[in-house]
């Protein structure tokens, strides 16, 4: 049976506390509110009265009841759409400092062949000045309201982002309005040279290159598959027309949030908002690309002279963000866990965990440096899968106890794992910094993917939602005899041949 959320995470609205009252339960009498003080172990109480006590049909109610943020004493996400279609969210914190972005729904997906690059020469061409502000009175302005001023792309997201003093909020707004209606193109002719020389020089972790070429191996044929990270084929053909060209079909009114955090007002923000972005115009609608196919493929790049250790990654198609399984491929991910040997405070060999234990124990030595579990999402796909170092004797035994851990999430997943699993997602989730900054990034995340923001007793509640069952569903479902896509790097004498790597995602029971 399906857990309590029957809706995925963009359809729920907001529920004033008190509208919903049941008799089985004292925390829904129309005139009481919830205690403030309630800690998570609460949530998981009642997540599993919810899941096990409550009828069906009265359980979406209660549990948006239950996930309304004021009634934990959490900041709710306010959120104004203006005329053009901006987006303005806003959560209203203690402090002296004010955080504001501007997060785009663009990134390197929305690219083309002939465009691809594009979207790193923005990122290195953000900070070099606009006409109204060359980069020495750009700098100068930041500098003397002791601010900070960044910039960051991805596959699907972009934002520029400033953080400032309360009082200042008005002069990060036109700085931020200004960078991306007038971003800097006209300076690709003096720093071109300088970009792509930094491009070449640049170390970039092994880790976002195997990542790389996992997305390029499984999405070989869509945008999603582009590089994030070089090199870029064409790149040095790319003129300011290219570029703006990307500008204006991406910097459009309807793919903008302006994201916020910090002691400000939400009805200040938006009169500033609407001064420095109400003109932005609403773009033309995309022609419909469809859905990336997912690649079940390998992309093998064998080295046996670049040192002893081999980097591998293997990939499942996942779930889109707004997913009812979302959260259920987040619990996956910590059921399989990460582990890094010689680290952490419990010795990989007396783990808890099966995947770790094993891998630990394997060939008395260990079989794996290190290893990891992943899940992106995207608007309307995603990839699970695993990461892992090790070393070139024991390529063949890393990858088989992980592809034998993916494997028993079908089958002999645990009550136990499931509990710990979703205690680190907690842990993981809601141990991130509290700056005014990272709550920001996190509310402009989230205002692309989902829509909304999504409060933390909601995120709890949906967590507790998961079960052993869910979670064989699921696998069973999206990773069962299923394709795979697999990239790696160095000596990979003992890497297995394709066909068992597919062989491997079923279970032979007989």
């Amino acid at each position: 049976l399906k857990p309590f959320w029957p809706k995925p995470f963009g359809s729920f609205s907001p529920v004033v506390l008190g509208q919903h009252s049941h008799s089985q339960f004292g925390y829904f009498c129309p005139n009481n509110r919830l205690p403030q003080a309630m800690s998570a172990a609460v949530l998981n109480v009642l997540g599993r009265q919810l899941r096990g006590a409550v009828p069906r049909g009265c359980r979406s109610a209660m549990t948006q009841t239950l996930a309304e943020p004021m009634a934990w004493n959490q900041t709710p996400a306010v959120v104004t759409t203006l005329p053009n279609g901006v987006r303005i969210a806003t959560k209203e914190t203690f402090g002296e400092v004010a955080s504001v972005g501007v997060f785009l729904n663009a990134g390197t997906r929305d690219e083309t062949k002939e465009t691809a690059g594009a979207v790193h020469l923005i990122e290195q061409l953000a900070l070099t000045g606009t006409a109204k502000r060359p980069k020495a009175k750009l700098e100068s302005e930041v500098e003397s309201l002791g601010a900070t001023l960044s910039m960051s792309s991805g596959r699907e997201q972009s934002s520029y982002t400033m953080s400032v003093m309360k009082g200042d909020l008005k002069q990060g707004v036109e700085i931020l309005a200004d960078l991306v209606t007038s971003p800097g193109l006209s300076n690709l002719a003096k720093e071109k040279e300088g970009i792509l020389r930094k491009l070449e020089e640049r170390e970039v972790p092994t880790r976002q290159v195997i990542d790389d070429r996992l997305h390029a191996c499984a999405f070989r044929d869509y945008p999603l598959g582009f590089s994030t990270v070089g090199p870029y084929d064409n790149i040095g053909l790319l003129t300011e027309a290219h570029l703006k060209s990307y500008v204006d079909v991406n910097y459009t009114a309807e793919n903008m949030v302006i994201a916020a955090s910090g002691p400000l007002k939400h009805e200040e923000l938006v009169k500033l908002v609407s001064a420095s972005f109400g003109s932005i115009k609403a773009g033309a609608p995309k022609s419909g690309t469809g859905k990336p196919y997912f690649c079940g493929a390998e992309l093998l790049y064998r080295n046996d002279e670049m040192g002893p250790t081999a980097y591998i990654a293997v990939g499942w198609e996942g779930v889109p963000w707004r997913s009812p399984d979302a959260v259920t491929f987040m619990v996956m991910q910590h059921v399989i866990g990460s582990y890094k040997k010689n680290s952490g405070l419990v010795p990989g060999n007396i783990s808890g965990n099966r995947v770790i234990n094993n891998v630990a124990n394997k060939m008395a030595v260990g079989c794996a440096d290190s290893f990891e579990a992943f899940s992106y999402f995207y608007k309307d796909t995603g990839m699970f899968g695993f990461y892992i170092e090790c070393d070139e004797v024991a390529v063949e035994h890393a990858v088989g106890e992980l592809m034998f851990g993916m494997n028993l999430l079908s089958f002999s997943v645990t009550d136990e794992e499931i509990e710990r699993a979703k205690r680190e997602l907690k842990a993981a989730l809601f141990s991130q910094p509290t700056s005014a900054e990272a709550s920001c990034a996190e509310l402009g995340k989230q205002m692309l993917a989902y829509g909304r923001g999504v409060p933390p007793a909601e995120m709890m509640l949906r967590i507790e939602g998961v079960d052993a069952e869910e979670v064989k569903r699921v696998a069973w479902k999206y990773l069962n005899d299923n394709e795979i896509s697999a990239t790696a790097l160095g000596p990979l004498h003992g890497f297995p041949q394709y066909y068992d790597l597919r062989r491997a995602t079923v279970m032979h029971r007989y």
